[in-house]
């Protein structure tokens, strides 16, 4: 492929990803994501034949980018509290790198399940054997509470997740004229996250 067809395809793929985050499967126009980048719809279809297929690379990509590694961090050879404060960190960095694009997955994997769901699925598959008998055996030794591993995942992602998804309602029903915003209270999640799931398992 000449540098000019992968610029081409690069500038597709850029302007396809703006376009489906702002406006999803549905709403996105190939159109538009031609006009964004001064080429042809037929330029578009050059590279992808239809717009489910481009839709699916930019849902694929999204997807890696919000959650590759997390499988390779559970099954790690690390302390289990040690594992559970690198999940916290990778989580907010990912969430806080690109809100929007995890906000896009969130959003169409709930609105498109039946195609979408099998995709994530492919892309993510978090391995939870050596995790799970961390958490067992820390159970079993009184160094934490008796907890589901995924009762403690679920608890991980919503609290790392959740604030990056609704930062704009945020920045309404936070702000009570302190001087302190949303953004200034995102910035300190990751030991707040850490101590609220640590403390939770000790208690």
């Amino acid at each position: 492929m000449t540098d000019k067809k992968k610029d081409s395809r690069s500038e597709i793929i850029q302007a396809a990803q703006d376009e489906f985050i702002a406006h999803g499967y549905g709403g996105a126009r190939l159109q538009n994501i031609a006009n964004q980048i001064g080429v042809t719809k037929a330029m578009i279809h050059y590279y992808f034949n239809t717009k489910a297929e481009l839709f699916e690379y930019i849902y694929r990509r999204s997807v890696q980018a919000m959650f590759s590694g997390l499988s390779e961090l559970l099954e790690a050879d690390l302390p289990l509290f040690k594992k559970i404060e690198q999940l916290v960190a990778a989580c907010l960095e990912n969430a806080e790198r690109d809100p929007e694009v995890l906000s896009f997955v969130i959003a169409e994997t709930s609105r498109n399940e039946d195609w979408l769901r099998p995709i994530f699925d492919e892309e993510v598959s978090l391995e939870q054997e050596v995790f799970t008998g961390q958490i067992e055996e820390a159970s079993s030794n009184y160094v934490i509470a008796s907890v589901h591993p995924g009762q403690l995942l679920l608890n991980i992602f919503s609290l790392c997740y959740y604030p990056a998804v609704t930062s704009s309602i945020n920045a309404s029903l936070l702000n009570n004229g302190d001087g302190v915003t949303a953004s200034s209270l995102a910035a300190d999640r990751q030991g707040i996250v850490l101590d609220t799931i640590l403390n939770w398992l000790t208690a």
